[in-house]
């Protein structure tokens, strides 16, 4: 039987923020209060693409399941970048995206197509994903794993 594909709300805020945002990523319904992420995350920190997670209700008027943990990762990482120039508006920055395509990174973008969520997959490198943003001086944020991650595994 084909899972059956749904979204699933995710919960994000900024510290000290008194409201809270929600992001509504596709998943595949595995049965019971498993899902399996279908879509990049643009806003949520430590989940990726193809993740298996754990989501129950939440809100009575409100159909979707909530993520509530994360069960099982699937060895894609995310990271988010903001392009100094519009694709639509520069060949540099259609390069970036282009250069990422070939170290075989997927990408969705959003708004004025400067803002990118990158899907990392398990074959890529990802210290040379990094190190490339690095060199063309993109704007970047890790999102899975987090900044805090990252250097808690580097001490």
């Amino acid at each position: 039987m084909e899972p059956k594909e749904t979204k699933i709300g995710i919960e994000t805020s900024s510290e000290g923020a008194e409201e809270v945002d929600v992001e509504f990523p596709w998943a595949d319904h595995l049965g019971g209060d498993r899902y399996q992420l279908k879509n990049f995350p643009f806003y949520a920190y430590g989940v990726s693409f193809n993740d298996i997670v754990e989501a129950h209700p939440k809100y009575d008027d409100d159909p979707y399941p909530y993520l509530t943990k994360v069960l099982e990762k699937s060895g894609h990482r995310t990271l988010r970048i903001m392009l100094d120039e519009s694709i639509k508006d520069s060949k540099r920055s259609v390069s970036i995206l282009d250069r990422l395509s070939s170290m075989d990174c997927g990408y969705e973008g959003m708004g004025g197509k400067r803002y990118f969520v990158i899907n990392v997959q398990p074959q890529c490198d990802f210290d040379a994903v990094r190190d490339y943003l690095n060199h063309e001086n993109v704007q970047w944020e890790y999102a899975d794993p987090t900044y805090d991650q990252i250097h808690a595994q580097n001490t």
